[in-house]
């Protein structure tokens, strides 16, 4: 009985002093309008990465530290935290950091042959991503090596090989990949793939390679026209890219043949103006006034013509052997003016000095220039 009244008792005496205290905010909690803000902080309900490591809350950084640390964690334990870091970074689509993580990762001593081919399984990856297929095609090797039934490295290695058309390699890796998994589909299906794409790039290397000589044997023919000629190139040799224009104006334009005629691309310069007129084809047979009079029509004159004195019949063309300057008659062909014994055709692309004859620019000209009698 005594017992009792005394539990009583000291229940009265508990409830009468918690009724005499104020009451009093909870200040060590979360603010109610900031609870959000506060939870993100926390490590375990974070949803978000940190880019900052100096932003890091201090508590995640002890935990960083600790996950880290090489006497809390056996060599597999530390390159597992690095490639889960890595896989993070990957969801994220930051794959050259995807990529740092797995570097470190694999640069701890002791991991386990498991641990480090999916390390470079998943850096093969990250580099594919970022589009350095041959390092990627390295590391899927690697892992490969460190764990020969690992269908991710062979899924890896056939991707590789595809992007830099290596088809008989993709099909390699697919063989040996349905050797580790028979039943897998994707293989099968890469391998298709692989098969119908070797099948288009060596029907397009035949194609090529007739075509390649199909156009040696044209410039063969070609060759001997310019030779019979007596048409001389700069360097005194004959091959593609001396007669391959060196003017942007006229990349795609070249000496060709019409029949056995030669059509040249011809650039004509007007020194008084610094500036240049381009003639993609040019027949042999052609004089120069037959161009000179559609260019230098009266009724249209040339926006740089400032004074109109170009007009075709007053015009005296010129070409250069680095010593002279030799005039040549408006009447004469192209084939005459290349087949002069001072001419020599540079770039792929014979070329005329036009200016206006007995004008005061051109007896400067004449006088600045030995001319060749």
């Amino acid at each position: 009985m005594e017992r009792s009244k005394l539990v009583e008792k000291l229940n009265k005496d508990v409830s009468d002093f918690l009724a005499q205290l104020q009451p009093k905010p909870y200040e060590d909690g979360w603010p109610e309008d900031k609870w959000e803000q506060e939870m993100e902080k926390h490590p375990a309900f974070m949803s978000k990465q940190v880019e900052d490591a100096d932003d890091l809350p201090p508590l995640v950084e002890a935990l960083r530290q600790l996950k880290y640390d090489p006497d809390e964690n056996s060599p597999s334990e530390l390159a597992i935290a690095f490639k889960e870091d890595g896989n993070v970074h990957f969801k994220h689509k930051k794959y050259r950091w995807a990529v740092d993580c797995y570097n470190k990762g694999l640069e701890v001593e002791g991991a386990s042959a498991e641990i480090r081919a999916q390390l470079y399984a998943n850096r093969a990856t990250s580099q594919y991503h970022i589009g350095n297929y041959q390092k990627a095609l390295r590391d899927s090797v690697e892992a490969k090596k460190l764990k020969p039934d690992y269908l991710k490295a062979y899924l890896r290695g056939v991707m590789c090989c595809l992007q830099l058309h290596e088809y008989s390699d993709a099909i390699t890796w697919c063989n040996e990949g349905l050797k580790v998994e028979p039943d897998d589909t994707t293989l099968a299906d890469m391998k298709r793939r692989a098969e119908e794409q070797k099948k288009t790039a060596d029907r397009n290397r035949r194609k090529a390679i007739v075509q390649e000589a199909k156009k040696q044997k044209e410039f063969e023919h070609l060759k001997k026209i310019i030779q019979e000629r007596g048409i001389h190139l700069a360097d005194d040799k004959l091959d593609q890219c001396e007669v391959k224009p060196v003017h942007p104006a006229l990349a795609n334009a070249r000496v060709h043949l019409d029949g056995d005629k030669l059509v040249w691309p011809v650039v004509f310069m007007y020194p008084e103006y610094g500036t240049t007129d381009y003639i993609q084809e040019f027949h042999e047979d052609s004089r120069f006034m037959d161009h000179l009079n559609v260019m230098f029509n009266s009724n249209n004159p040339p926006n740089w013509d400032k004074c109109r004195q170009y007009v075709a019949e007053n015009l005296q063309v010129y070409f250069s052997d680095n010593e002279y300057i030799v005039p040549i008659e408006k009447t004469k062909t192209l084939k005459e003016a290349l087949t002069h014994s001072r001419y020599k055709v540079h770039g792929g692309t014979p070329h005329f000095f036009i200016t206006v004859s007995q004008s005061k620019f051109d007896r400067a000209f004449r006088k600045r220039n030995l001319v060749a009698k």
